[in-house]
């Protein structure tokens, strides 16, 4: 495994045990969602994961969804982490490419985990008021 992916992860897991280092990695994606210009298909699908992976960390944080593992949890910091780290094995300056293994780490976990994504999408819809 890459040094800075094992890196990434042990990081992860210590975020994952503190729920102040939750709040700051949260600043970190929130301020990083901001810079990017949601112009291109492949950014916007970045963005729309990423902004899943949050809701699904606060609402296990919060205690309103208690269905996932630690490993999936793990997994959703870990993604977090690695999109908001300016060391990547592509750096994102580089235009479209540079989120090319953001987007890859994103897609991995959503494969890895899909019937747990796949509840919550599912809870989540349950939780709207009916108009």
């Amino acid at each position: 495994m890459n040094k800075s992916i094992l890196k990434i992860f042990r990081q992860a897991n210590l975020i994952l045990q503190d729920q102040s280092q939750i709040k700051a990695l949260f600043g970190q994606v929130s301020k990083k969602l901001q810079k990017l210009n949601g112009s291109h298909k492949q950014i916007n699908e970045l963005l729309e994961h990423v902004q899943l992976f949050l809701r699904m960390i606060k609402k296990s944080f919060s205690g309103e969804y208690s269905s996932f593992s630690n490993k999936t949890l793990l997994s959703l910091v870990f993604g977090l982490l690695y999109f908001v780290t300016p060391i990547d094995v592509v750096p994102d300056f580089i235009p479209l490419l540079g989120f090319s293994d953001d987007l890859s780490i994103i897609y991995f976990i959503l494969k890895n985990f899909k019937s747990d994504i796949e509840a919550f999408k599912v809870w989540e819809f349950n939780q709207q008021p009916v108009r």
